[in-house]
């Protein structure tokens, strides 16, 4: 069985890092994350990730190494002398080399770049080292090279490395409504098949007042969807939003759906949350049940719903705000099959977010992009800049 290492330096995207982590763990193909430098690793927007192991100068062992993106974390990657040997030992016994956004740049530094196809962030590719030629694509493989553009593409590439290794990346694809979210060839969003189509809502949508905060809650129990959670911080910060993070557990390291261990800002309580101008909830198929059964969970959720404050769910974290009764009479929309689920709301199968009021929500494992994107709009901010940053509209995204 293949085995896959994926480096975590100090400063990496934790979007995208923990985004390849969970769809290759969902292909059930095994990968460590190997800490450059230690075990706990803060990204660049200060989120510490604890990794499986520590990078101890050898990736013997591995039949993949997988780089993701990040500014900080590329450079550091780029400049660690034991690890550009690995890389340069494993190219040389033909096993795979990967890395998306600014991490080729340690591929350049390899010399592995020489001679081949690959692709990086447009805004990257003339600071690469002993370039080979670029191509203006999502992914390219080259040999046993494989390249990504940039954080957008983050499932696109995740899913090409499935390939490689002779995974099935066509059910993940559709177990995590990739194509809904994404406008790519050939692929078919799910309210456009019969199985999947729900009646539209009557009446007309309405484009609601727009809302104002500053300060931004988000929830992680355990069992959190950890892609979902982290790329949802990751994207309100970068529209320039204070984002915290709450554990509803025991402790402030919080194991999440895919294996993966997250800290957490802080410990959640109702009094901890309540100067705080939004709440989050983000998915996981065991997160929700032990919010819905907490009282202070469903209260806070309630108190933020009363005074107007936003209040997002995004997958499970949909059916939380159907058990506070945030949901009620509003546009709606959640996980595919979810209209059974969230029967106070009127339920918008073929939106892949929706805004109503001051409640926002989105389908699934591939959406915290739109479910962020939308939250901005609710705050009135502009997100095409950001979109633009991250190649989200270059990359299909709805």
């Amino acid at each position: 069985m293949a085995k896959v290492a994926l480096i975590a330096a100090p400063g990496c995207e934790e979007g995208e890092t923990l985004t390849i982590v969970d769809m290759i763990r969902r292909a059930e193909i095994e990968i460590d994350m190997v800490g450059l430098g230690a075990a706990e690793i803060a990204g660049t927007h200060h989120i510490t990730m604890r990794c499986d192991t520590v990078f101890d100068g050898s990736l013997d062992g591995y039949d993949m190494v997988v780089l993701p993106g990040g500014y900080g974390g590329s450079d550091a990657m780029r400049d660690n002398g034991e690890l550009v040997a690995a890389l340069q030992k494993m190219a040389a016994e033909d096993k795979l080399v990967c890395a998306i956004c600014a991490a080729p740049e340690a591929l350049g530094r390899a010399g592995l770049l020489e001679g081949k196809q690959f692709t990086c962030y447009p805004g990257v590719k003339d600071q690469i080292e002993n370039p080979g030629t670029w191509v203006d694509a999502p992914v390219v493989r080259d040999g046993n090279i494989i390249t990504g553009q940039g954080p957008a593409f983050a499932y696109a590439f995740a899913f090409a490395l499935v390939d490689a290794l002779g995974g099935d990346s066509q059910t993940v694809k559709n177990r995590t409504i990739y194509y809904n979210v994404f406008d790519v060839a050939g692929g078919v969003p799910s309210w456009e098949t019969e199985a999947g189509r729900w009646p539209a809502p009557e009446g007309e949508a309405t484009t609601p007042q727009t809302l104002h905060a500053e300060k931004v809650a988000v929830l992680m129990p355990d069992g959190c969807e950890e892609s979902e959670t982290v790329q949802i911080m990751d994207l309100l910060m970068r529209a320039g939003l204070t984002c915290h993070s709450f554990h509803t557990g025991k402790s402030a390291w919080v194991p999440t759906m895919q294996g993966m261990t997250i800290h957490a800002d802080h410990a959640f309580s109702a009094e901890a949350v309540a100067s705080y101008d939004a709440i989050v909830v983000p998915g996981g198929r065991t997160a929700a049940a032990p919010l819905i059964a907490s009282d202070e969970v469903m209260g806070a959720l309630r108190s933020f719903n009363e005074e107007g404050k936003l209040v997002g769910g995004l997958c499970s974290g949909t059916t939380v705000l159907e058990a506070a009764g945030v949901l009620a009479g509003r546009r709606a929309t959640g996980y595919t099959g979810y209209g059974a689920k969230l029967t106070s709301a009127q339920f918008v199968a073929d939106e892949v977010a929706v805004w109503d009021a001051n409640v926002v929500t989105s389908q699934g494992p591939c959406a915290p992009y739109p479910f962020a994107f939308k939250v901005m709009e609710a705050l009135g901010i502009d997100p095409q800049p950001i979109k633009d940053r991250l190649l989200y509209d270059k990359a299909g995204g709805r």
